[in-house]
């Protein structure tokens, strides 16, 4: 550390270290020279905190960096391949922006926790969650940072604290561990040398753990002394396994953890336990409430749908209603549902293991299905839609229909004219019918200005006014009380063997045509035959829309 500046020393405040002005790429190497237990660091700055920041270790003398922390104000553009945080997991590596705002000004700090509160631990003394502590000899702290360019100006720190503790030392032949008592780290830790037995060292039993610490400003040198004569069982004197562990060993940081009443740390767990003391169960295990602990049983599988579930399966150790945990319970993705998290919430469908929230939300329109809500099946997705309605999502109208709404049909029938429009068929979303030429309105029911509508029997010939062989015209009056069954004055009376003959002149083009006669029977017989020629005025031409006509298709 260089370019220290100090004021009014020595006042804490009034001294810090400073970066020199101008240059981006800056880091500060702590070599903290014998092993050490990190537990968390502290930094304050006298200007403003770095824009962009990691914090990294090194446990074999610098050769090589594993990352611990990315800070930045904005991390996808400072380092945009590491993930943004909260962290998951004790040795997840992502980015953080909190401690790299632009404020405070001055006295901002930086702070990097090894074991994050946030994060349940259930067994903070298992080999990964010590590595993540840097129990290794002769580690080094390294952190660097980039400016912003906002402000060239050097970076000041103030103050610089990465606390944690010695661990245990190896011993002498015969003898498992000796340590030193914790306590800020000043300087390196000292080394004990060890000879003959002082007169300040205490032999423990076997089978037991009773480390002592060194009594301070002693002249003579001192250890603590932990002789194993024979391996730890579960049987001996202050290892407790709860019976599902033989062997134990001991481990200073659990000795200190309990205030210095049991460093015992139980080996190789059975029956799908774990912990210190075989105390917890397993990952993917629970603790079954109605039987001992110490029961073989103690530790269930937990039932839970992986596909469903958060983190594969998992489910609550035991009970702890301080946290809200019940030992068994499965813990759900955001979209599902049931004890074992294996169906999706009303309103979702297809659960997936791949899908971060288990189940995707239907895409049912509400004027189209019937149930109210958005619910569709919980497996394919489909929902069930109104009579008039159709679609994988209730949005469509069921062919010849329009207009989607809340009605309980769904949709309107098109109802195109049956002479206007081409066909029943109309536009979703307006009702628009296809009309033919000259015809207007919705269901094409309207003639276009400027031209007439004729009926289908416009070409209308009375018989009373064509040439009769054997046969009378009879008049006859219309009803008052209801519509006249027939046109014309009257009707032709013909008798058997009789004929009539219209005389078609008006036709305007060659084209076909239906020739519908319409009679009234006088007798409860019906005609046994009635005959009808064509008599054209000339040859049909080849070249007009009847130029197939044939003789006998004008005998009918």
């Amino acid at each position: 550390i260089e370019n220290v500046v100090t004021t009014f020393a020595p006042r804490p405040k009034k001294a810090w270290w400073q970066s020199e002005n101008g240059v981006e790429h800056v880091s500060i190497q702590l070599d903290l020279e014998a092993e050490f237990h990190f537990t968390h660091l502290i930094m304050t700055f006298k200007t403003f905190r770095p824009a962009a920041m990691l914090v990294e270790r090194s446990a074999d003398f610098g050769r090589s960096w594993k990352v611990y922390r990315y800070f930045a104000y904005d991390c996808a553009t400072a380092f945009p391949h590491v993930p943004r945080g909260p962290p998951r997991r004790i040795d997840d590596v992502i980015c953080e922006s909190r401690y790299s705002d632009i404020e405070p000004s001055t006295e901002g700090e930086v702070i990097y926790r090894v074991l994050d509160p946030a994060i349940p631990i259930r067994d903070p003394y298992s080999p990964a969650i010590q590595s993540e502590m840097q129990r290794v000899n002769h580690p080094g702290l390294n952190l660097g940072w980039e400016l912003e360019e906002r402000n060239l100006q050097g970076r000041a720190a103030g103050k610089l604290q990465s606390q944690g503790s010695c661990p245990v030392l190896p011993g002498p032949p015969g003898c498992d561990h000796r340590a030193q008592p914790p306590a800020p780290v000043q300087s390196p830790c000292t080394t004990i040398r060890m000879g003959a037995e002082p007169p300040q060292l205490r032999t423990a039993q076997p089978g037991h753990i009773q480390p002592r610490a060194c009594e301070p400003n002693h002249a003579e040198p001192c250890a603590d002394k932990l002789c194993h004569r024979k391996p730890r069982t579960a049987q001996s004197d202050g290892c407790d396994c709860n019976e599902h562990s033989r062997r134990c060993h001991f481990d200073m940081a659990v000795f200190l953890a309990t205030g210095n009443a049991s460093g015992a740390v139980c080996d190789g767990c059975q029956h799908n336990t774990m912990g210190r003391r075989c105390h917890l169960c397993k990952p993917f295990y629970y603790k079954d409430p109605s039987k001992d602990l110490r029961d073989p049983a103690v530790c269930r599988a937990c039932d839970c749908d992986p596909e469903g579930s958060l983190d594969g399966g998992l489910c609550d150790g035991a009970d702890d209603p301080a946290r809200g945990l019940i030992a068994g319970q499965c813990r759900c993705k955001e979209n599902v549902a049931g004890p074992r998290c294996d169906r999706c919430k009303p309103g979702f469908f297809g659960l997936s293991a791949a899908n971060p929230q288990g189940c995707q939300r239907c895409q049912c329109d509400p004027r189209g299905m019937v149930a109210e809500g958005t619910r569709c099946n919980p497996i394919s997705g489909e929902c069930l839609c109104k009579r008039l309605v159709t679609g994988r999502n209730c949005n469509q109208c069921l062919p010849e229909h329009w207009g989607l709404n809340h009605d309980l049909p769904g949709c309107r029938p098109c109802d195109c004219d049956v002479g206007g429009a081409r066909d029943n068929l109309c536009a979703v979303e307006t009702g628009q019918c296809r009309c033919r030429s000259h015809v207007v309105g919705r269901q094409c029911g309207q003639v276009e200005p400027g031209f007439y509508r004729i009926n289908l029997d416009h070409y209308t010939y009375e018989a009373e006014d064509a040439r009769l062989h054997q046969g009378s015209v009879v008049e006859r009056e219309p009803p008052m009380d209801h519509p006249a069954s027939w046109t014309g004055t009257g009707f032709a009376r013909m008798l058997e063997g009789g004929w009539v003959e219209f005389h078609v002149s008006d036709v305007p083009f060659s084209t076909e045509y239906d020739v519908i006669i319409r009679y009234e029977p006088q007798h409860l017989e019906p005609w046994q035959e009635v005959r009808m020629r064509v008599l054209r005025p000339s040859p049909v031409s080849a070249s007009s829309p009847c130029g197939n006509t044939i003789p006998a298709d004008d005998q009918l």
